[in-house]
């Protein structure tokens, strides 16, 4: 099965100890799926019921497709990460209300803004910068931690960085330990910062976030 390909699960087997593994530093069991017109079993920690990126998701909205433009157009690595969540965002839920918008440009340093808009599904994305950087933010309720770092692994996929900047992503990523953590930062890349935070859920429900943050040029 390639990455980011549907599959049906017909059945589960959380239940039973035996089948329960962690792979690759993904924490999961055994599944039985239905791919294509076959059948057989997948490991879920490498399963995710989140919707799945699109297929060039850097900067459509700037017209950049090559690989010479968007290194001419990306001041630091990762940057392209930040605007592939943006996009996967915009193409993948639907907003459900005006966003709420807040600014303070009294620190002394120059402005700073947070502006949060609630999505369908229950999710909400977060921007947020200043002098200093800008970042994007997804909180993600009711998802596992295995979901967050397979969404992480899919928009570098997806998002056209170079080969060698995708491995080092998915190599920081697998590190994770599975868990409630109150923060976790994976990966710090030249001024570029990919963020975990879990938030508690009601009745224990896990609550992520992800965010990619961006340091100013």
């Amino acid at each position: 099965m390639k990455l980011g390909e549907k599959v049906v699960v017909q059945d589960v087997f959380q239940t039973d100890n035996k089948y329960f593994q962690t792979i690759e530093g993904f924490a999961g069991h055994w599944v039985k799926v239905k791919y294509d017109t076959l059948i057989g079993y997948a490991f879920d920690g490498f399963l995710s019921a989140l919707p799945v990126p699109r297929e060039n998701l850097m900067m459509k909205e700037e017209g950049i497709k090559t690989k010479e433009e968007i290194e001419a157009y990306s001041h630091y690595q990762g940057q392209e990460m930040e605007s592939a969540l943006q996009e996967y965002i915009r193409t993948e839920f639907r907003p459900i209300c005006e966003p709420v918008e807040y600014y303070n440009g009294s620190d002394g340093e120059g402005f700073h803004y947070l502006k949060i808009q609630k999505l369908s599904s229950g999710f909400t994305q977060i921007h947020h910068g200043g002098w200093e950087g800008w970042g994007t933010e997804l909180l993600m309720p009711k998802v596992r931690l295995s979901e967050v770092k397979n969404l992480i692994i899919l928009l570098a996929y997806r998002s056209g960085i170079d080969h060698k900047l995708f491995e080092e992503v998915k190599t920081e990523v697998k590190k994770i330990p599975e868990g409630k953590r109150a923060f976790q930062e994976i990966l710090n890349l030249e001024m570029f910062w990919i963020k975990i935070k879990h938030y508690p859920g009601e009745n224990n429900e896990l609550k992520w976030s992800l965010e990619f943050d961006c340091a100013s040029s």
